[in-house]
């Protein structure tokens, strides 16, 4: 039950669209900064802001969503809280939160995915502090 959980809440996690006018998905955007930033440093002369954005979000959110489904213990309960908080906080550049002009386009293609993960990850975490063997 606990690894169906964990997919949902990846899955809807990396389904979570941004709230500006294109609102793509953070897993898009990943590929995004990903591509832009190899052709960023392939090419050089044509630096953009993403450089930085494509190596230092796309090895943390693969990283923590690894860690996050790895986690299967008791013991590793904090870990993944640890790894709950990291990819939320990541959630909020990549979706454009911080911009407060595009609150007015917030759409339910943000709303339904990030409240499933949200949810989601919180039910996991609940079951896993209540596991105690």
């Amino acid at each position: 039950m606990k690894k169906s959980i964990k997919i949902i809440a990846i899955i809807s996690f990396l389904l979570t669209c941004s709230i500006d006018e294109k609102g793509l998905p953070i897993m898009v955007t990943l590929l995004i900064y990903s591509f832009v930033s190899i052709q960023e440093i392939v090419y050089y002369g044509h630096l953009h802001n993403i450089l930085w954005e494509g190596l230092i979000y796309l090895p943390l959110v693969i990283g923590t969503i690894i860690v996050f489904f790895n986690a299967k213990k008791y013991k590793e309960r904090y870990l993944q809280v640890f790894c709950f908080i990291s990819l939320l906080m990541t959630s909020i550049p990549l979706t454009g939160c911080l911009d407060i002009d595009r609150y007015n386009h917030i759409k339910l293609d943000f709303i339904i995915p990030l409240s499933v993960f949200i949810i989601s990850s919180l039910v996991l975490i609940i079951l896993t502090f209540r596991d105690q063997k």
